[in-house]
């Protein structure tokens, strides 16, 4: 997998949280406090676990970072205000999580519309696209500074497998609360559930929810397999994390930390891109092994998903950034695929 010259870009992985009353700015520690919202062992995790290793064997006692996994500092929605507040230094959830303070970044989870990290890496280097985007964020005194995959999103149900886009009318399912993600499963007459996803788990064995639509590697390191025993890999969604970091004390850190940072966030970077197929992979075999079914659709099928869920792209995509900017991650995804 070639990393996007972007995926990585210009942007801060660490702040300084400020300089003791008569200390020199330079001798000051940088402060880096992260919030993962899923667990250690998920691949974002593993990709906060290298950047922490990193940058801690780099800088030594001139970094401190504080790694806090599975939302046990911030939830989902609450991360977002954190951030801008400056509680917390670093945050990467999906590109939905930030819908409800940029709306914009809703059309990149559209469903079907960016199938491949090829099509993803085409809109992160395309300038126009890049500003029309991501300008939103840095509005709201967040600054992007990396992208990351994730994976394939897939549903799952205890029981009896989803097959075919008519099998999810009247299922309840939780998804992340980005629009891209409600209006997919709505769009298919399902009811759509969004609660944070530490309480998913219990959601599930409880039944208050039927069905959940995480891709395989979450699906590993929460163990939902375990009640949701047939998951279809339906792939509606390639999944991607945006890494953020508070605009203004990015904008204020020194040159030499700063330098720091992006050359451990690009580490880190790598790595995810290079492993996240080997890796999503590798889940739905360990998976199999331990019980669950996972369903392999055919072309035809997965091209019934796509088409069932297409209608999504006019009524959300247009209102938001524009039929233009629509017809152009349009044709960057159909390229791609």
């Amino acid at each position: 997998m070639t990393v996007p010259r972007r995926a990585a870009f210009g942007g801060l992985a660490a702040i300084a949280l400020g300089t003791p009353p008569g200390a020199a700015r330079a001798q000051a520690a940088t402060r880096i406090v992260i919030n993962n919202d899923t667990q250690a062992t998920s691949l974002k995790g593993q990709t906060w676990e290298l950047f922490k290793r990193e940058i801690e064997s780099d800088l030594g006692p001139r970094v401190q970072v504080q790694l806090h996994h599975s939302g046990t500092l911030y939830d989902q929605r609450g991360q977002v205000q954190a951030l801008q507040l400056g509680a917390i230094q670093f945050i990467a959830p999906v590109a939905g999580i930030y819908a409800a303070t940029a709306p914009k970044l809703a059309v990149l989870g559209l469903p079907y519309l960016l199938p491949t990290p090829r099509a993803l890496q085409a809109v992160i280097e395309d300038e126009e696209l890049s500003r029309a985007l991501f300008d939103e964020l840095r509005a709201k005194a967040m600054e992007p500074v990396a992208f990351w995959l994730n994976g394939y999103r897939d549903v799952g149900r205890r029981g009896t497998p989803i097959l075919r886009p008519a099998d999810m009318r009247g299922v309840k399912i939780r998804v992340p609360s980005g629009a891209n993600y409600v209006e997919a499963f709505r769009e298919l007459g399902a009811n759509v559930v969004t609660i944070n996803w530490g309480e998913v788990p219990t959601a599930l064995a409880q039944g208050v929810i039927d069905a959940v639509e995480p891709v395989a590697n979450a699906w590993l390191a929460s163990k939902l397999y375990e009640i949701a025993d047939h998951i279809t890999r339906i792939g509606y969604i390639l999944d991607f994390y945006v890494v953020c970091t508070n605009k203004a004390w990015w904008d204020r850190l020194p040159a030499e930390r700063r330098d720091a940072v992006r050359r451990n966030l690009a580490k880190a970077t790598e790595w995810n891109w290079a492993n996240t197929e080997r890796i999503n992979e590798e889940a739905y075999r360990r998976i199999a092994s331990l019980g669950a079914t996972v369903h392999t659709l055919t072309p035809e099928q997965r091209a019934e998903w796509r088409e069932a869920m297409r209608p999504v792209w006019a009524r959300l995509g247009n209102p938001l950034v524009g039929e233009a900017v629509m017809q152009r991650l349009a044709r960057i995804g159909e390229a791609s695929s």
